[in-house]
Order: C-alpha cells, then sequence, then structure tokens
C-alpha cells in the first residue's frame, strides 16, 4: 500500500464525518489512539509505537489547544453578559 492509497482512504473516511464540533470528535480520536496503542504495544516495533505516540501526541496537542480556546470564548461570553 502507498501513501497516496492511505491519503485517498484518510479523505474518503473524512468524507463520511459528520460535521459536529471539532474538539470531542478529536478528543474521541485520541481516546482510540491511546486504545489501539496500549492493546498492541507488544506487537508494534518501536519504531512504529514511537511513530504513533508522536501523532497521537500532535492530535493531543491540538485538542488541548482547542479546548483552551473553547474555554477562553465561554468565559469571555459570561462576562459579557454579565456586564
Amino acid at each position: 500500500m502507498t501513501p497516496e492509497r492511505v491519503f485517498d482512504m484518510f479523505r474518503q473516511h473524512a468524507a463520511t464525518i459528520a460535521l459536529e464540533e471539532p474538539a470531542p470528535m478529536l478528543a474521541g480520536v485520541i481516546e482510540e489512539l491511546a486504545r489501539l496503542l496500549a492493546e498492541s504495544r507488544e506487537k508494534l516495533p518501536e519504531e512504529t509505537f514511537e511513530s504513533l505516540v508522536r501523532i497521537g501526541g500532535v492530535l493531543y496537542r491540538e485538542g488541548n489547544s482547542q479546548y483552551r480556546a473553547k474555554s477562553d470564548v465561554d468565559a469571555i461570553m459570561k462576562k459579557s453578559s454579565r456586564d
């Protein structure tokens, strides 16, 4: 399988995902990746496992950033509604 074929698979799957808030969807993906990595740790080569952990780290950071941004906006909106 080629990287191009995998990108095609990503695109096909992305087209089936309902439009929803990205943070909850991303949180679910991060949880699923963590579960898969935990279950397959002994079966994966070290380099593959480390690559997947790096990918998980990027997803986690993005999800955390979105969560903080949403929390900041919520706080601003609450403050402005009280003023």
